[in-house]
């Protein structure tokens, strides 16, 4: 019994079968293998936003491996995706980033949230991980955590044009901020407490345990207090269906703001449908209705053999994986977060779906590392879902 091409002299074979282990010996050469992580909330009522980077990142992975691999050099290597659901939580993310470390991945699509992204940035930096986050916290990316980077835009870029075209549309003058009673809550909520104040919209406040799962008692306040419009952006996906749900039984008949990254299916789904509805107006973290998302979209069924994740922030998360691969095919390597970190800033970002896109964030965060790609404004009127717009972003 032979073991192997190595445990024989070369003249003993045929020259076929010599040609044979020298072929072997260069294919196992040419074998290498990148790996990138997936976190954020993948259960619970924030489980569509991880599981979007979830289905952003394996999307990816799968369009490279498509095409032979990822190119590394003068090597193509299969891309793995490992994920990790990190509960919404600050102890779920600092658990990621020390499970991908453990598995030697230095890159990662996500975290999604502000819990999560304040437990994972600060073990990462340790681990040396570089990471795309999607929240709206108004630390999201910062001099601090160099190997942070932001896959959607800040509200200060599109925030005050979107609350101006819902106010001239539905002639509201009063705004309920909704928002759970933790970083994520009350960062986003005051934020958007002064986007609204500053276009001439009276606001106020109401915050909740995150948790609930009962908002009848919430509801009552909304009803005494009786806004023009409630902004529900900060509310996971999970939670704003049932609210929407409780405030129209409980006989709510103004406008509805939802300008975070759960889009419409949420309100839609609490409400019965946009019927139901007199006035909603939504941020889209991508343009739902572009030609280039619908692509990517059909792409994904393809591949993945199944429909994509119908969240707004699938597409936001996708276009995060394609350039972090990219960064990590410029680098030569998934292995060191430097390397990755300096190629992606060196980068433009382009995407396959969306075109050309940009870097920004100096102005509000003191570092250009927020992606800068289309967004999209969604409306109901009277009861009818007029198509989204597509709104660019500018690079800074």
């Amino acid at each position: 019994m032979i073991n192997g091409c190595k445990s024989l002299h070369a003249a003993a074979w045929p020259a076929i079968l010599l040609a044979i282990c020298i072929g072997a010996t260069a294919a196992v050469a040419q074998e290498c293998e990148v790996k990138i992580g997936a976190v954020g909330p993948m259960t619970g009522g924030g489980a569509s936003w991880g599981l979007s980077a979830k289905a952003g990142a394996e999307f990816n992975a799968a369009l490279a491996n498509e095409a032979d691999g990822l190119q590394m050099g003068d090597r193509r290597c299969k891309v793995k995706v490992l994920s990790f659901d990190d509960l919404y939580t600050a102890s779920g993310g600092a658990a990621a980033s020390n499970y991908f470390a453990s598995q030697n991945v230095h890159a990662t699509v996500g975290p999604t949230s502000s819990p999560d992204t304040t437990g994972f940035r600060t073990v990462a930096k340790r681990n040396g991980q570089v990471f795309f986050n999607a929240t709206y916290m108004n630390s999201a990316i910062s001099p601090e955590f160099p190997m942070g980077f932001h896959a959607l835009q800040t509200p200060e870029a599109w925030g005050r044009k979107l609350i101006k075209e819902a106010k001239d549309k539905f002639k509201f003058k009063s705004v309920m901020i909704i928002a759970p009673n933790d970083q994520g809550g009350s960062d986003s909520g005051k934020v958007l407490n002064m986007m609204y104040g500053e276009v001439g919209v009276k606001p106020s406040l109401e915050y909740y345990q995150r948790g609930t799962t009962n908002f009848a008692p919430l509801a009552m306040r909304v009803m005494n207090s009786n806004p023009d419009t409630i902004e529900t952006s900060a509310v996971p996906p999970g939670d704003s269906a049932i609210l929407i749900k409780q405030l129209l039984e409980a006989g709510y008949a103004g406008a509805i703001g939802n300008l975070g990254g759960a889009g419409s299916a949420p309100i839609l789904l609490g409400a019965g449908g946009a019927a139901k509805l007199k006035a909603f107006y939504w941020l889209e973290t991508s343009p739902v209705d572009d030609p280039g998302v619908i692509r990517m979209k059909v792409d994904y069924e393809r591949l993945m053999k199944s429909p994509a994740p119908e969240n707004p922030l699938f597409p936001v998360m996708s276009v995060a994986a394609e350039q972090l691969l990219h960064g990590i095919s410029i680098a030569g390597t998934d292995q060191d977060a430097e390397k990755i970190a300096d190629a992606l800033r060196k980068m433009t970002p382009e995407s396959r779906y969306l075109g050309k896109g940009g870097w920004r964030g100096k102005a509000h965060y003191g570092i250009n590392q927020e992606l800068a790609f289309p967004i999209g404004f969604g409306m109901v009127v009277d009861g009818k879902k007029i198509p989204v717009k597509r709104i660019d972003i500018p690079a800074e």
